[in-house]
């Protein structure tokens, strides 16, 4: 992959979404088809009833882009496949959403059943992949053995496409923090010990879409992404770490989807053992908002965090891999 291809690749991302939301927009607002809001949600959340949703198709088209780039080498198609079936999942689930059959879209226990055989299908390609298990950590290279690579991967699959999907409650928050955790990805495996297996120019081209994307997302958003959207972003999020040899790095690149999706999990543990919440909702984000923050603030301050998280990874990684080059 060279540094042509990536820049043609987020540039054809960038210009594809640009092109897709505005129809999706319309498309929607023919039919008179838009989100809806569930009633537990933050009654400021009202106003965004009947926002067009489904954005996330513009992912999918942004990474069959990537593809072409690449000249459809075979770990971009296994990349590829991934996130276009996560999206499809995501469609399956805004779908009934907008159509009304079900208010919250699929049944959970489907959604992670979905999920989990993509995960257990994309691992059991690449993990035949010669030396996949060897992961970096932080200028070394550890092996790890073969079933326990394969349980984490996995879980990342999976735990990742969840978090994300859980973090896009608010304007522009999950394509912001999604930005910054997909750059700070690249850049390592550029510069890695480990051959990684090129994953690049489908991340590439998702990632210049989510730059148009969140002109399109940010408050007063125009259009959400949808499960269509976070899903997919989450499976990429995960699957470009895997072929990185950085799955054990993920959650510090990552750390603010993984406090989303804790936040959740403490908060239904808490309730079921101690009958109390520990906030005032979960995820996360809407407790700042019932707390009495603005929900650009709490975008704002999430993405902040997520930048700043994800480029102390990388710099951590970058000073511990030169560390490593120097010892004798």
């Amino acid at each position: 992959m060279s540094i042509r291809e990536a820049a043609l690749a987020l540039l054809a991302g960038a210009v594809l979404c640009s092109v897709a939301i505005p129809f999706v927009i319309a498309a929607q607002r023919r039919h008179r088809l838009g989100q809806h809001v569930y009633e537990d949600a933050p009654s400021s959340h009202a106003a965004k009833q009947g926002t067009p949703t489904m954005g996330g198709l513009a992912f999918v088209a942004a990474a069959f882009a990537g593809l072409a780039i690449s000249g459809f080498a075979a770990p971009e198609r296994g990349l590829f496949c991934l996130v276009a079936l996560a999206a499809a999942v995501g469609y399956a689930d805004d779908l009934l959403i907008l159509k009304g059959r079900r208010a919250l879209g699929l049944r959970a226990r489907w959604k992670f059943a979905f999920m989990a055989l993509l995960a257990l299908g994309y691992t059991a390609w690449i993990g035949q992949q010669p030396g996949i298990a060897t992961e970096n950590w932080f200028g070394r290279t550890v092996d790890i053995p073969h079933a326990l690579w394969f349980a984490l991967a996995v879980l990342a699959l999976v735990g990742t496409a969840n978090a994300v999907n859980l973090t896009d409650g608010l304007d522009g928050l999950a394509v912001g923090t999604v930005i910054p955790a997909l750059i700070a990805l690249q850049l390592p495996a550029a510069a890695s010990s480990i051959a990684p297996i090129v994953t690049t120019n489908v991340a590439m081209s998702v990632l210049g879409a989510c730059f148009t994307f969140l002109w399109f997302n940010r408050h007063p958003a125009r259009v959400f992404m949808g499960d269509t959207g976070s899903l997919l972003l989450g499976a990429l999020i995960a699957g470009s770490a895997i072929a990185s040899h950085l799955l054990l790095l993920l959650p510090l690149f990552g750390l603010v989807f993984v406090v989303e999706a804790l936040s959740v999990m403490a908060q239904v543990a808490s309730f079921k053992m101690f009958g109390r919440r520990i906030l005032r909702m979960s995820p996360l984000h809407h407790h700042f908002e019932l707390s009495g923050w603005r929900e650009t603030s709490v975008t704002a301050g999430f993405v902040a965090c997520q930048t700043a998280c994800a480029a102390a990874a990388w710099l951590l990684w970058c000073t511990s891999n030169v560390r490593g080059a120097q010892a004798p």
